[in-house]
């Protein structure tokens, strides 16, 4: 394992080590432990390739297209199909518990609350409490390819097909010995992040019943774990860390449910937030963020989303993205510093996250499934996955 000795990369080393990644589909996933999503890399199906603090592929089969979609804050169940829609889809009036933009991964320069505060409603501003479809994910993000536009293509194995709740059909992974944790000790845990649409992630623990049917969102909001502070960094194709300084982690506890559990933000800033949208008045096709032909289709329709208010274009998907400070210094200006010097306007789709977290004291030993949840800003999306682990 190779650690920088601080928080700085070269733009030449950046570059060499971002053109070594692949292109993938699929968003977010556990790599390390490794998860039951990750099942279909036994008949050799791996829809991204990522990376690992090995430096090697970490075949991690399809468990980047375990999701849940459509899961708006305050709603008692996600729609199945509105994974770009800015909207209180529920109409319960529920409010965001993040307020402080500095909480936030996209549009901090929006007055909480306001009609430019579009990521309102979306997972992230009110970490842990939108619902799920299923606490490990469902296959493809929908019950069919059909339903909804953001359904992931999920290839069907001898394991899973699209629609298949995780909780139902992923098994132990045979041949796989699950890692061992010490109670009152620290895991080593990765994943990776092949389209960053912002937000955070958090770990959570549920005991593992004989039939596994007992995993639910409940039982993991019932063990949430804590992180290490100052043991977050960033994983490179060759298995090189860009260890974060304390400063460079962001991690949250208001406004999170359970009430007071850990969560961090994504440590590097979204680019990848489109595509849905609709032609402002000012639009054309010399303007800046004019929208593009293949992000006004499917999806969109006529009242999903609207023009960004006050912006020369529109596009309330990447309109956040132009900054205040950096109007025009690059395509998208992120909301906040990249993690290293010289790589401002680089795209941060398909790096992995390495962090420490923390094993309770007072747990029993025994078999858990250690559970992966990444909330969603810029879109009303879930990932989740479910990996064993033993603790003694």
């Amino acid at each position: 394992m190779k650690f920088t000795t601080n928080s700085t990369l070269t733009i030449t080393t950046f570059l060499l080590f971002f053109r070594a990644i692949n292109n993938a589909d699929g968003h977010g996933a556990m790599v390390s432990p490794r998860s039951r999503n990750s099942i279909d890399y036994l008949v050799n199906v791996n829809t991204a390739r990522c990376s690992n603090i090995t430096g090697s592929n970490c075949n991690n089969g399809q468990a980047s297209f375990w999701y849940s979609q459509g899961c708006f804050i305050g709603c008692p169940k996600c729609d199945n199909m509105s994974g770009r829609r800015q909207v209180d889809l529920c109409g319960l009036g529920k409010k965001q518990t993040l307020t402080n933009p500095l909480y936030w991964s996209v549009n901090r320069d929006a007055e909480p609350g306001s009609l430019n505060d579009i990521y309102k409603h979306n997972p992230w501003r009110a970490p842990g409490s939108a619902p799920v479809m299923d606490a490990c994910g469902l296959a493809g993000g929908s019950y069919s390819h059909e339903n909804g536009a953001e359904a992931g293509d999920y290839i069907k194995t001898k394991f899973a097909q699209h629609g298949d709740a995780g909780t139902k059909v992923l098994k132990r992974l045979p041949d796989y010995t699950p890692p061992t944790y010490k109670r009152g000790g620290t895991a080593e845990v990765t994943w990776h992040i092949r389209n960053n649409h912002g937000g955070g992630y958090s770990y959570r623990l549920c005991p593992l019943s004989d039939n596994f049917t007992d995993l639910t969102e409940e039982c993991f909001q019932q063990n949430p774990l804590d992180f290490v502070i100052g043991e977050q960094a960033i994983v490179f194709p060759n298995g090189s860390l860009l260890r974060l300084e304390p400063e460079q982690s962001t991690f949250v506890r208001e406004g999170t449910t359970p009430t007071g559990s850990m969560w961090s933000l994504v440590p590097m800033p979204p680019t990848l937030l489109g595509p849905c949208c609709l032609p402002g008045p000012n639009d054309t096709n010399s303007t800046l963020y004019h929208c593009k032909n293949y992000e006004n289709s499917i999806g969109c329709g006529n009242s999903t989303c609207g023009p960004c208010p006050g912006t020369p274009g529109s596009d309330c998907s990447r309109c956040d993205q132009v900054s205040k400070i950096l109007p025009n210094r690059y395509k998208y200006a992120p909301n906040f510093p990249p993690p290293c010097v010289g790589c401002e306007g680089v795209d941060w789709n398909g790096f992995s996250v390495r962090d420490l977290i923390k094993i309770p004291n007072n747990i029993k030993s025994g078999n858990y499934i250690l559970g992966f949840r990444y909330d969603c800003e810029a879109t009303a999306q879930v990932w989740s996955n479910c990996a064993d682990i033993i603790i003694e």
